[in-house]
């Protein structure tokens, strides 16, 4: 078989892989936050599960990175799905048993969100040797796509739906999608399932690497200081989110999940959008649209009490987050070096996602000294930062049509 048509079936199996367990994702992520509200109504507990989500990026990210770096992509791939698989069944067993409380809540949040630093990290370094013939902006978009178009349209609201029905449903549901999602990898063949070269190096030592090739790199270090401060913003009002719709907008649990289907709409815009717009105007001028997508929207989002205004102008924030992620991984995928790539790009994220947590817990602390609609100015400010920062921090990003690696910029 020819190499081209090993590497387009290689990825449709990391894309199919992707998608089955966005849609346990989606399912997951709504009945968590239905879960907590119905557990506790105080904002500040309900964003700690978020936060307990978003945490591992900070305390586990790097580690993770490093064995991105030193054992077989593939195979750590399915064994992440796998443990993912065995948490959520042995979770279900617990909400069956009646013995699930905030805390319960929150540590099976952050022991998922730890092995998605690793699984997410190992689909990140496979993608460019499976695309095939396609451009990384391309390949990116299909992958984001993909898992939105599961996570957000179908496991939202499927997930809303099976947990008014019973609790335990939608966690059996998400621990049958990841061992799917390993059966799956197990079918990627090729030379993104080549093992990375082995090291005797301390893995300490890795991870300093990591963080220092980021901090002397002089596209990624601006770069990841502006997506750290956007996850800050976002995640400080979708911490509250569900509180918000339930309190402040008035809908039910159902109608909630619509609701985010709505906002997951303009994630879908920008995904597909990111290829198009990064070709014609290059991705620093993609990333500069993104930002500026932002604070008039979480304006909105704060003054309005209509549901159906509320969606509509945060579907405009989804675009800039799903624009903001594929670029900034494209950009990530051809300046890092395939050898280092793992400990790079766990670095990156390490800054990047470690301010979501920081930003959830802000906006929980804002959201119950002040109100629901607190957050939303606090992140509608960040924005505007943002977008004033944006332009001189971006201007030495590469051109889209970069085909070649370049060094780690020391």
């Amino acid at each position: 078989m020819p190499a081209s048509s090993r590497d387009d079936r290689a990825f449709w199996h990391l894309w199919c892989a992707t998608g089955v367990s966005g849609l346990g994702d989606g399912v997951r992520f709504a009945a968590f936050a239905l879960f907590a509200a119905v557990l506790t109504s105080d904002p500040l507990l309900v964003s700690l599960v978020t936060v307990a989500g978003q945490l591992p990026w900070l305390c586990v990210g790097p580690f993770a990175g490093v064995l991105v770096d030193r054992f077989d992509r593939r195979g750590t791939l399915w064994a992440c799905d796998v443990a993912r698989a065995a948490v959520m069944a042995c979770f279900t067993v617990l909400t069956l048993l009646d013995r699930v409380d905030i805390t319960t809540l929150t540590v099976t949040a952050f022991l998922l969100s730890s092995i998605e630093t690793l699984a997410d990290n190992l689909s990140q370094a496979i993608t460019p040797e499976v695309i095939g013939s396609r451009s990384l902006d391309s390949a990116n978009s299909w992958l984001f796509g993909g898992q939105f178009i599961t996570s957000e349209f179908l496991g939202t609201p499927l997930g809303t739906l099976l947990f008014s029905m019973t609790y335990a449903l939608p966690f059996t549901v998400d621990a049958v999608t990841f061992a799917l999602s390993a059966a799956l990898i197990l079918r990627i063949r090729g030379s993104g399932a080549r093992p990375a070269p082995r090291t005797a190096r301390p893995v300490v030592a890795d991870m300093a690497d990591g963080v220092r090739r980021l901090l002397r790199h002089r596209v990624l270090r601006p770069l990841c200081l502006l997506m750290g401060m956007l996850n800050f913003a976002v995640l400080g009002v979708l911490g509250v989110a569900v509180l918000y719709a339930l309190e402040v907008l008035r809908v039910g649990q159902t109608t909630y999940g619509l609701l985010m289907t709505v906002v997951a709409v303009g994630g879908l815009i920008g995904l597909f959008v990111a290829p198009v717009l990064a070709a014609r105007i290059g991705h620093g001028r993609t990333l500069l649209v993104a930002f500026a997508l932002c604070p008039l929207p979480l304006v909105v989002g704060g003054v309005t009490s209509d549901p159906l205004v509320a969606a509509a102008a945060l579907l405009f924030v989804g675009a800039s987050v799903s624009l903001g992620n594929v670029v900034t991984t494209t950009v990530r995928q051809t300046l890092i070096p395939p050898g280092m790539f793992g400990r790079m790009n766990a670095a990156y994220r390490l800054f990047v996602n470690g301010l979501a947590p920081l930003g959830a817990f802000a906006g929980g602390i804002v959201a119950q000294q002040y109100s629901l609609r607190a957050p939303f100015y606090l992140a509608a400010a960040v924005c505007v930062l943002l977008v004033l920062a944006a332009p001189r921090l971006l201007r030495d990003l590469p051109k889209p049509a970069a085909p070649a690696r370049v060094p780690s910029g020391e």
